[in-house]
């Protein structure tokens, strides 16, 4: 009986540290993103491709670090081919980015009609979004399965694309939104960089390991940083890019 007490005490303690641990490290993400939030909002305010700044980051959409993130790759390094799986918070960037700089062109992958019904009139502007719909799909890979877009993207296999943007399909406990291992390395132009978010899930986690390794078998130099506000994300670029890194 007293070793029965002593070791619910024992379990009791342990849950109190977990639970203490975890709304810590819920705090600190919290504070991270509050600051990112601001970086962000400084460093769009006088933005000129950037006319309309309203954005409603958190839930399921990337949150303000990715949005610092994004702004900084589209801002700094100018790409001019992109792709982008999910509409969002990160598409009110990219197709203003590309609605300026008329030499950029970008295609955002979407399924759900109705989302972008309500996205289209909750959005700020009369900037044109590029939506490319196709229902998702149930694949293996490495005998896991994962959502991918219907025919997991053939259709993009020769295009090239200087930057990547990964926030969808919906995450799988394996591989997740591993439709871009299905178009790597073939898809990407010399010089690249690659954003995944939701980096905190093992899912993506795993699709990052497999992508960097596919890359790594065919020669191709990357680096990595692993960024973090309320959630995680994750940028690969190629080397000559090695200033968002440091961001």
């Amino acid at each position: 009986m007293k070793n029965s007490n002593f070791l619910w005490k024992i379990l009791g303690v342990n849950r109190i540290l977990y639970y203490q641990i975890k709304q810590e490290k819920e705090l600190t993400n919290l504070n991270k993103e509050i600051l990112n939030a601001s970086v962000f909002n400084d460093s769009i305010r006088d933005c000129e491709w950037l006319k309309y700044k309203s954005f409603s980051p958190g839930g399921w959409a990337v949150d303000y670090g990715c949005l610092y993130t994004l702004f900084r790759v589209l801002n700094g390094v100018h790409p001019q081919n992109i792709i982008e799986f999910g509409l969002g918070q990160s598409s009110k960037l990219i197709h203003q980015y590309c609605n300026f700089y008329k030499d950029a062109t970008a295609v955002t992958y979407e399924h759900d009609k109705k989302w972008i019904d309500f996205f289209n009139k909750d959005k700020c502007g009369e900037y044109k979004i590029n939506i490319y719909i196709t229902a998702l799909q149930e694949i293996e890979y490495k005998g896991e399965k994962t959502l991918s877009y219907k025919d997991n993207c053939d259709e993009l296999k020769g295009q090239k694309f200087d930057l990547i943007m990964i926030d969808a399909p919906f995450g799988s406990p394996h591989y997740s939104r591993s439709q871009i291992l299905n178009i790597i390395p073939d898809c990407l132009n010399d010089s690249f960089c690659i954003i995944m978010d939701d980096y905190n899930r093992k899912g993506e986690q795993e699709t990052i390991v497999e992508l960097q390794n596919i890359l790594q078998l065919k020669g191709i130099k990357t680096l990595k940083r692993v960024y973090q506000s309320s959630k995680e994300h994750c940028l690969i670029c190629s080397e000559d890019l090695k200033f968002l890194i440091t961001l």
